[in-house]
């Protein structure tokens, strides 16, 4: 099927539901199978779903539950305008971030229980210990804290309750998966409840099997640990105080560092496939074979890849006052973690120093030897805390608002880099500055970047309803936010390679003196020559000094602030039908490349965002149900980290932080039709179109035609050949321009219980991973079709599901890229696959 015919199965899906839902309302009604309403807290109240008028995705626990979703990925896949890479970006509506860099924010916030989290861990919470998961489209300007320029993501936690209840359930999978969960609630005393809960995961085989040394990788050990307690302080006043821990070692989770380059070895090139070309080299008597060019979920390396969370904290704390007319509400959290992440630079399965022939192109190495033992590694070291206190009206008259104040604070460390492990020269590096010892480089590190950064924001907000008629609603909201950030950025290159003859010599330092050493060289890298004074010298960099432990350090710092808001229309001529016109105004703050080598130009100014959005909420005699939206989205701002020519007269080129202008517009709906009893159809259907309107001109250092003559910057002499490249016209990066979900359940009624069969299925388009349009870095189209079984016992305690996921095994991916080709032509290609085909059973008990 092509991609046309799926866009015209979706219309066509659309226009038949339709026309057999306006049939349905004459229909005999059975109560237990209409559809259900969903209450929901999207504008900080508690409201149905098809009142709110705002494009809003929701999901109960027990719907999670019946449609397979688990995690984050699950989330993007099934929800319309929502796209996942697992690198922690979230992205709705084209609305996202390019880069983790420390100095950036996120476009798509986190809220778990109103709390803000600079995550997308908590939305893999296991469905046991969540109530809801509410996924907002578009800038939310005014009621959210931070820097929700494309939307928000509220995951909304269960709660202590006044019975004694709990659950357990258990599941065995493939890959040697196994979960268990546990929840437990209910009385302490009058007034006082209590909330213990739990989950510990296993997988113990890998999705990518591993033929080198370090065995199977992206094996999971995964646990939670949630405790509330919650008091009635007199008749008013409730407070509640939870605590979270989550820790997991997870290569295959959040930040996955797991992927997999499907070229054959590069066995000419010093830099071939991630250095493994040079170590199979069968001039150096030892040829390899890439096992990824027939199967991308097998690699061949001697060090495992790590994903690993730990130390976690989340303490939460609110607390509701109901004063009469007004509710005071104060919110407040603090959250901790260090994740890291590492593996195989060198993508090979070799170990230990070994000699290389004078007589290759590769014989410089041939004074201590060429190690293979080279490895990636990243870190975030996170601590943040907010607190958000507001007052809002509980009336039933036709005036109802919303006013708050907010502060936020976060501290945060960002080290990475690459290094070679077992290497003296490299850990005793001589200074290019004097030829002397520099400063000691114990762990090996050939590449270090570093980053700080401290951040307070504070905003104040204030939203009004107002009931013009039985039947008209206007609501207008202004927020203005203030954000202040300061920080560091250090960076370290130590060298021994076939150019370091050549950089002594710039230097003034005799061959003979280096000859086989390390160097720490990042006064050549930065700023061109083998002194600091040199980087002194340049404007650019003058705030540079010699960082304590070797290499360049300097200090950032930059305040920002902005109005926002929103102002719109609601008209409910029945129950059943909200039609509502809305625009909207989103900010991200300004941010820098931190951790990124000391680029030159590190700033980005503000993203804004003007939306305006028309939607229709339409339900059909309780059977039929269809949420629409149609939006225009004018983005300016939008941060990108670019390669840009930096001196056209000399054509040197450089990492830039660049604020681009974009447009974004699209159509979403979901529906969900009930056409008899027992059976339940849903779909949705997402159409994004989005243009880039600015941006000129950049070299794409992965294009294969960077290397070719083009069209260049008068005056623009590029050494490398490379051709700058204008950008306007191009589309947003992870926009998939058609998405459609279609599921059904189906409901088999027995004395003993029932039985739900049902299935989904998800057809994502190609999207770009990257601003430059080109299709080495285009993932392609992809179909997913998933399957369950669910049964429930007649009193509601027992439930056991089977699952089977990607039943078909699609080859997907969540990013996709074809780097520059090396001199001997071959070009890399690193792929990221989604989950293959996974299976299993899972047992609940309720008491």
């Amino acid at each position: 099927m092509t991609k046309h015919s799926k866009l015209r199965l979706a219309l066509a899906f659309g226009a038949s539901a339709l026309t057999l839902a306006a049939a349905s309302q004459g229909w005999a009604q059975d109560t237990d199978f209409m559809i259900e309403e969903l209450i929901v807290t999207a504008e900080k109240r508690d409201q149905s779903l098809q009142d709110v008028p705002v494009a809003v995705t929701a999901y109960t626990s027990e719907r999670r539950d019946l449609l397979g979703v688990s995690n984050v990925e699950d989330l993007a896949r099934v929800s319309p305008s929502v796209t996942y890479t697992n690198n922690d970006r979230l992205s709705i509506r084209g609305f996202g971030r390019l880069t983790n860099a420390i100095g950036t924010d996120p476009s798509v916030a986190l809220y778990s229980d109103g709390i803000f989290s600079n995550s997308m861990a908590d939305a893999a919470t296991p469905s046991l210990l969540i109530e809801r998961t509410e996924i907002l489209r578009g800038p939310q300007g005014t009621l959210y804290g931070r820097n929700s320029i494309g939307g928000a993501l509220n995951i909304i936690a269960k709660r202590p309750t006044d019975d004694f209840n709990g659950e357990v359930r258990a599941v065995l999978g493939n890959y040697g998966t196994w979960r268990t969960d546990a929840l437990v609630r209910g009385p302490i005393t009058d007034g006082l409840r209590f909330l213990l809960g739990g989950s510990v995961e296993r997988r113990e085989k890998g999705f990518f099997k591993n033929l080198g040394p370090a065995g199977d990788s992206s094996a999971v050990k995964r646990y939670i640990v949630e405790a509330q307690v919650e008091a009635d302080l007199g008749e008013n006043i409730t407070a509640r105080l939870r605590y979270s821990k989550f820790d997991w070692d997870d290569s295959f989770g959040v930040g996955n560092v797991h992927e997999s380059v499907t070229n054959n070895y590069d066995t000419t090139s010093p830099t071939g496939l991630g250095n493994a070309g040079l170590y199979y080299n069968p001039t150096f008597g030892f040829a390899g074979i890439n096992p990824a060019t027939s199967d991308p979920y097998k690699i061949n390396t001697n060090q495992t890849s790590e994903g690993k969370l730990s130390n976690h904290e989340r303490l939460h704390f609110d607390l509701t006052w109901d004063l009469g007319g007004m509710t005071l509400k104060y919110l407040g959290g603090y959250q901790t973690y260090v994740y890291d992440t590492a593996g195989d630079e060198d993508r090979s399965s070799r170990s230990g120093l070994f000699s290389v022939p004078a007589a290759t192109p590769f014989g410089a190495y041939t004074a201590l030897g060429v190690s293979p033992d080279q490895r990636f590694f990243y870190r975030e070291d996170q601590k943040w805390y907010s607190n958000e206190i507001n007052l809002s009206s509980n009336s039933d008259g036709p005036l109802r608002w919303i006013a708050g104040l907010y502060q936020y604070h976060q501290t945060y460390a960002q080290p990475q880099g690459q290094r070679v492990l077992n290497d003296p020269s490299v850990q005793n590096p001589i200074s290019l500055a004097t030829g002397g010892p520099a400063a000691p480089n114990p762990q090996g590190n050939y590449l270090f970047v570093d980053g700080t950064l401290e951040v307070d924001s504070y905003a104040a907000f204030l939203q009004i309803d107002y009931d013009i008629t039985e039947t008209l609603t206007v609501t207008g909201g202004i927020r203005y936010t203030v954000d202040e950030k300061s920080g560091t950025d250090s960076a370290r290159y130590v060298s021994r390679t076939n150019t370091t003859t050549t950089i002594l010599a710039a230097a003034g330092i005799p061959a003979a003196v280096g000859q086989g050493l390390a160097v720490d060289f990042t006064t050549f890298v930065v700023c061109g020559g083998p002194t600091i004074a040199t980087c002194l010298a340049n404007p650019l960099y003058a705030n540079l000094r010699a960082a304590p432990n070797g290499g360049l350090t300097r200090d950032l710092a930059q305040d920002y602030d902005a109005w926002t808001g929103t102002l719109g229309l609601q008209w409910q001529p029945d129950d059943d039908t909200n039609a509502y016109a809305r625009y909207s105004r989103g900010y991200k703050s300004g941010g820098w490349l931190a951790s990124n080598g000391l680029t030159p130009f590190p700033y980005a100014d503000p993203e804004y965002v003007d939306n305006y959005e028309v939607g229709l909420k339409k339900t059909f005699g309780g059977r039929f149900q269809l949420n629409s939206a149609l939006f225009y989205a004018d983005y300016k701002g939008f941060q990108a980290p670019l390669t840009v020519v930096l001196n056209p007269a000399t054509g040197s080129t450089g990492s830039q932080f660049i604020n681009l202008d974009a447009v974004s517009w699209g159509l979403e709906m979901e529906a969900q039709w009930a056409p008899i009893d027992h059976l339940q159809i849903f779909a949705s259907y997402s159409y994004l179109n989005t243009e880039l309107k600015s941006g000129c001109c950049f070299v794409d250092t992965a294009d294969p035609r960077a290397l070719q003559a083009g069209a260049r910057p008068t005056g623009a002499v590029l050494p490398s050949g490379g051709r700058p490249q204008t950008l306007v016209g191009n589309r947003l990066p992870l926009t998939p321009e058609n998405k459609l979900n279609l599921g059904v359940n189906y409901t088999i009624e027995f004395s003993e219980g029932e039985l739900i069969l049902g299935g989904t299925y998800t057809f994502t388009d190609e999207q770009q991973a990257v601003v430059f349009a080109q299709e080495g870095f285009r993932s392609p189209s992809n179909e997913v079709v998933d399957l369950r079984a669910l049964w429930k016992d007649a009193d509601d305690r027992f439930t056991i599901i089977a699952y089977l996921k990607n039943a078909f095994d699609e080859l997907a991916y969540q990013d996709f890229r074809t780097g520059a080709p090396s001199p001997s032509g071959i070009q890399r290609t690193t792929l990221k696959p989604n989950f293959p085909r996974t299976y299993g059973v899972e047992l609940q008990y309720r008491f």
